[in-house]
Parts: C-alpha cells; structure tokens; sequence
C-alpha cells in the first residue's frame, strides 16, 4: 500500500483507538498482542474510543505506527493475517470490553466479512421457470433486487413513485437524517467510506441508494410510477393475478412469486380533525413537503412531537415569525453529540485505506446497539419504586436521560414539558445533540402540552381558543399497522385486511400461511425498536428468502406456503415476549400497538436469535 508513515501518523488522531488495537492482530499475527495494550472499557453506544486516557491512546499510536508501517514496507495488504474462530472472537472482547457470546460470533463474521476470498452463489439450473415481483424501490427493495440477481432469479421491480428510494425518497423535510450511525445504517456489502456526516442527511442517503441501483443494473428491471393496486393467488395455476395501475393506464399479468417491499413506514397519517377541509393556509404531511417556501416570515404549526418534528422544528425555527409545536406527549432522547457531526477527512481516509478498519469500526458501532439494551426492556414484575421505569436498569436509564435534558433547559416552565412519564424506550427513541431543547428555548417557538380540538378556516382551535396559522404541519407518522396498504391481497383464503385486520400473524414476519409465495421485507413484527439497523433486518430477510426460493428451484416447486401450525407457533412466542416488555407497558401508547395495545409492529427478539432463524432456512416448516 502506497502512503507514508506520516500520512498514516495523521490519521491515527482521527482513529478509533479500540480499533486500531484490535486491527493490531491482522498486522502482527499475534493475539498476544492485546494483553499488551490498554484495554478499553464496556462499549457504549455512540462512543467509539473505549473511554481510553490520553496516555492510553499513545501509547497505542506508538505501537500501531511501528507495526502498520512495519508491516508495509515488507508485505502487501493481500498478506494481511486472518485470525482463526477463537482469535476473532478474543477481538471481538476485547474491542467491546466485555465477553462476547459465541452465539454472536458466525452472525458478526458474516457483517465483518473477514475474509481474503469472495464467492458467489451456484446459479441453480431449474426445470420451471421462477419470475418474481418485487413491490418498493426503497432500501428492502434494492436489496431484494441486488440478491435475486445473485442466484440467477428472474425478477421485475414496480415502484410508485416516480424514482427509486423509498423513505428517503419521499421524506425531504428540513433537517431529514437518519438517527442510525452511518457507518452501520449501510449494506454489509456495500460499504461507504466517504460519508460526510456520521448521520447523513437525506440527500446524501438517497445518492448511496442511487448508487447502488446503478452499479447493480436494476434500472432495467425497474418500472416507475407503477402501483399495485390488487394481487389475487389462483389456487389452480398456482400464480398471483396482479393488478397494476402505471400512468392511468390499467395491467394485469401472472406472477410466481411476490416479494413486498413496501415497509411500514410509507402511507401518511393525517390524524381525524374536525374542521380539516376548511383551513385556508398552507398543510401537509412531513413526508410531502412542498417545493415552494412555506416556512419564512410565517406563522407555523407543527402538529406532533416525534421523529420528523424532532428534526424538522430545530431546522426551521429561526425563519419563522411564530413556531407553535402541539405535542400529546413528549418523547425520551438518547444525547448523542455526534449527532450532527461531520466526518473529518482523517477518518475517512482510515476507513477507505486501513485494511479491516472499516469493519471494526462498524462490529463496534453496531454491537453496543445490538442486544445490549435488550434487558432492561423487560418488566419486573417486582418493580414497585416508579411508574416511569420497569426495572432497576430502567430507571438508571430514566435518570441520566433526565439528567441530560435537565442540563439543557434555562426555562423552568419547559421541564414539565418535555419530561417523559413513560418508561424509557416505551416508544420511538430519539436521537439528540442538544437542538431540540435549544430550538424550544427561542423566544419565537412554543411547546403546548396540547392537541388539536378542531380547525377552522383561519387555523387551530385547542383548549377553546383559536390560533391563527399560514402553515401547519402534521409530523404525525405513518400509518404502521395498515400492512401492505393500499394493495388488496386475496391469497385464496379472503382479503389479507379481512382476515387479519390490525393484528396480523406470520412467520419471522415475513410468510404467512394464508399467502402462498408471498414474502415480505420490513413485515409485521419486524420494526426494529431496541438496536441495530433495519438494513440489518433486512438482509437477514432477504437471505432467508433467497433459501426458500433456492430450495424451489433446486426441486422443481412451483408453490410454497408456511404451515399453519409454524406460523401459530411462532406468532404466540411473539405475543407472549410483549406482553413481558416495555412496548406493552400500561403507561405506553404508541403506533407499535393496535387498537387493542398489542404490540403488532415491532420485534421483541435479539438480533441474534433474528439472524440464526433466518441463517437456517427449514423446509419442515413449509408445505410444498
């Protein structure tokens, strides 16, 4: 590799420190090495130097300069050593600074990819003749057509909209981010080392995904402005008959198999106000802002307190003349200073040159957001010092999250405010750099604890008085529980809506016994509300579907459909875990729930256990 020593001396300012130790072992062969350096404390998420001293860190400076460089001036990256299973799984302690499970060891290797070779799937030759559909050129989608295309299967993509990406298509608000580290929130297989933020922002997020759609030639199996409208299973040609709409004009055509890539997170909810039709200023969902100002020198109201409000209210709140936020309830935040922090070149030159560098940097990013977490989700049944908590990890949780937003607020009547009385991780958390409370301490920007009783032409009416607004707002999410909206979809059996209405069953979330060669990505259950990144899930989804449809090639199988017992099976366990967890907590409301509480939307496993089922596809739980 071609760089000086003081090239690599530069960047290592920049580095990870627990990173550059671990990647020690793959420059030296030796694992002894690790019981010589510094040992970096427990992981935390979204901190990455393993709460090193000064002195800690040259002290690995020094050593990781002798040996990279030492390295390179008598070997090529191609020699680069690669530990055995047990010497992988010491690096992966190491970097965390605890012990990790062997079971987390196959499912990290896979993420990690460390390997010197690269292989490529058989392409399986087949008697039939598999076509499949896939619905949504967001991320699931891509991805979908990226893995089919490795197998050698016959696929179509339709989208709605008029060009690929999904959410992060139609979600171009002021302030759109992804509040999942870049690092990670990425394919495993397609990695980007120039990120400009550690949290990009959508048009840089949408750029990657353009990206990869070309470089993986999906444009011409793509068509755009397409909606599927219905999709009905005939049991006798054992085929779907899908409905399609593509510029007004109506088609009709058989497929094999569907692939829904559609998420849960794409149908906007305008919540049932009375008075709605007759405001006379501007209005719009977060998801489809307009293209022409609305915002300057304006009276503006933002009609919800979650996600999209957390980002779109510190981003516009200065070019209002009035910003009036109506919150039902306030949301916890994680405080994360690297929130809106921008990648440094140093780094990005690490990453793009250090061999494994960027690997670990991802394994230490994703694990303290895996699985850690999960435990202190869980209710003691015990626990009787709080209403606000749910189990002594919990509740230290609640304290230093309240302690971070107390530190931040100079206005004593905001603390009341934006102070939640739900447990944290009850709902959606959110990241936070300290903009939300600084936007809310503008003398232009009031929080109300308030909803919307009613509209009228000139604005809102809430608590019997009328405020006027030119423009308002809704950050009031999607409609979650509405899965596959609007497709009708008969697998045989009735409409899916009908049969399962706001409490679907499904195996993994992603087959269902009343849907024959039906698969879904980012399905019921599948919200990811505790650790890691959807794009996780998404590929192990992906994987498992690809087995499945392997295995029908591989036997010549024109149908296959989850038996009803599996998915019963599998759908108690999950209903059973909730109602053990926060999600489910009498104090909690949110969209995971339906109409009845239960939990519909999100998963309540570890990723491992996640990965594991959907690593082993299993032909005894299917009929054929």
């Amino acid at each position: 590799m071609n760089f000086s020593k003081q090239i690599l001396e530069r960047a290592l300012d920049s580095g990870s420190f627990p990173v550059v130790a671990t990647l020690l072992v793959h420059f030296t062969g030796d694992i002894s090495i690790l019981d010589k350096l510094p040992k970096p404390n427990q992981a935390v998420l979204g901190e990455t130097q393993g709460f090193f001293t000064d002195k800690d860190k040259q002290t690995i400076k020094e050593i990781a300069l002798k040996e990279i460089d030492g390295f390179f001036s008598k070997s090529l990256a191609d020699d680069i050593y690669i530990p055995s299973y047990e010497e992988l799984n010491k690096m992966m302690n190491f970097i965390v600074g605890e012990e990790v499970s062997s079971d987390y060891v196959p499912m990290m290797l896979r993420d990690l990819n460390i390997s010197t070779h690269s292989s490529k799937p058989n392409l399986i030759n087949s008697k039939i003749n598999l076509e499949v559909l896939i619905i949504g050129a967001g991320m699931s989608g891509i991805l979908a057509a990226i893995k089919l295309a490795e197998i050698g299967v016959k696929y179509k993509l339709y989208e709605k909209n008029d060009d690929l990406g999904g959410t992060w298509y139609e979600n171009q608000y002021p302030g759109s981010r992804v509040d999942i580290a870049n690092h990670f929130y990425s394919y495993s297989f397609e990695e980007n080392h120039q990120w400009s933020e550690h949290f990009s922002k959508q048009p840089e997020l949408l750029a990657y995904l353009k990206n990869c759609f070309h470089k993986y030639d999906i444009e011409k199996h793509t068509y755009f402005e397409t909606q599927v409208t219905d999709m009905k299973f005939d049991q006798l040609t054992q085929e779907w008959s899908v409905d399609s709409i593509c510029h007004g004009k109506k088609n009709t055509e058989r497929i094999n198999i569907i692939i829904s890539c559609v998420g849960q997170l794409n149908q906007p909810k305008i919540p049932e106000i009375n008075g709605l039709e007759y405001f006379q200023g501007d209005m719009f969902h977060s998801s489809q802002w307009p293209n022409f100002d609305t915002i300057s020198g304006k009276k503006v109201a933002v009609v919800g307190s979650g996600a999209s409000a957390f980002q779109i209210v510190p981003s516009i709140a200065k070019s209002c003349k009035e910003l009036t936020i109506f919150q039902r309830s306030p949301p916890w935040m994680f405080p994360n200073p690297q929130y809106h922090e921008e990648v440094d070149d140093k780094k990005k030159w690490l990453l793009e040159n250090l061999p494994f560098y960027s690997r670990w940097y991802r394994f230490l990013l994703f694990y303290p957001g895996s699985d850690q977490l999960l435990d202190s989700l869980f209710i003691d049944p015990a626990w009787k010092d709080r209403s606000d908590s749910i189990n002594q990890e919990n509740d230290e949780m609640r304290e230093l999250f309240t302690a971070a937003m107390l530190a931040q607020i100079s206005d004593q009547s905001l603390v009341d405010k934006v102070i939640p009385d739900y447990p944290p991780f009850g709902k959606r958390m959110l990241q936070d750099n300290g903009a939300w409370l600084e936007a809310l301490h503008l003398p232009n920007v009031t929080l109300l604890n308030e909803g919307v009783e009613y509209m009228s032409s000139q604005g809102v009416v809430s608590s019997g008085k009328e405020l006027e607004f030119d423009t308002i707002i809704f950050a009031t999410g999607f409609k979650a529980k509405d899965f596959f909206y609007p497709i009708n979809i008969d697998g045989g059996s009735g409409s899916f809506e009908k049969i399962y209405r706001d409490s679907p069953r499904s195996y993994l979330g992603i087959t269902f016994t009343s849907m024959p060669n039906f698969f879904a990505m980012y399905g019921p259950g599948t919200n990811l509300a505790h650790a890691g990144s959807i794009i996780f899930n998404s590929e192990c989804q992906i994987n498992y579907i690809c087995s499945a449809i392997e295995y029908m090639l591989s036997n010549d199988l024109k149908v296959i459909r989850v038996k009803p017992e599996i998915e019963k099976e599998y759908q108690d366990r999950f209903d059973m875990r909730h109602e053990k967890m926060v999600w489910q907590h009498s104090k909690v409301s949110s969209w995971y729930q339906n109409s009845k509480g239960k939990v519909v939307t999100t998963s309540p496993w570890r990723l491992v256990e996640y990965w594991n089922w959907t690593n082993n596809f299993n032909q005894d739980d299917y009929e054929f």
